[in-house]
């Protein structure tokens, strides 16, 4: 297998998982900086110019989430056994992308990622991510208030998926001190070493 990578929390969902579960795979580096995501050879990967994309003998792959529930069942590891089990994960996937990551993205994307890239950070987007984003987050404190991961008692791959987006907010300077079972999902999510072993930015 080869991951087409860079370390933004998309393809860390990914690196993170294939350390998890123990799979070789080689990382292939994508500089974002640098654009390499729109060179033509990357392109004929994934014609949105994003990462990650997985590549698994014939097998393209792009959407960090479609690649997780792949990686799940490919390995029947990490990842449920039952179509209600499986239609559980996929709901809190799902979540994540609809109810979450336009909030975060707004924080972070202008916080972390346009100071990177040297431009000019849209105050109003932040503010607007910093308003919306605790009622989703006031409903995952809930459910960790019950459970000690995003499925239950057991790690799985929706951790995976979780776990690098939390922690990017964390460092974007948004405030978990209303969340007192996302902040200790965050450092539970840090102290496993798959996650210590996934490349990340400087800082970060």
């Amino acid at each position: 297998m080869k991951l087409y990578y860079f370390p933004s929390p998309n393809p860390q969902k990914v690196r993170f998982a294939l350390n998890e579960l123990g799979l070789e795979c080689e990382t292939v580096p994508v500089d974002l900086t640098k654009r390499e995501q729109r060179a033509p050879e990357f392109l004929a990967l994934n014609p949105c110019g994003r990462v990650p994309v997985l590549v698994d003998g014939d097998l393209v792959l792009w959407e960090s989430h479609a690649i997780l529930a792949y990686l799940g069942e490919k390995t029947g590891k990490l990842w449920p056994s039952t179509a209600a089990g499986r239609a559980d994960a996929l709901r809190w996937l799902f979540f994540l992308t609809g109810s979450i990551h336009p909030h975060a993205t707004d924080i972070v994307f202008n916080r972390i990622a346009v100071k990177v890239a040297g431009g000019t950070p849209d105050e109003a987007a932040i503010a607007r991510g910093e308003k919306a984003l605790p009622a989703p987050l006031a409903i995952i404190d809930a459910h960790l208030a019950k459970n000690k991961w995003m499925l239950g008692s057991e790690f799985s791959l929706v951790d995976c998926d979780y776990g690098p987006v939390f922690n990017v907010v964390d460092k974007a300077g948004f405030s978990f001190a209303d969340f007192p079972h996302v902040r200790a999902y965050v450092e539970a999510i840090r102290g496993r070493r798959a996650w210590q072993e996934t490349p990340k930015l400087p800082g970060l």
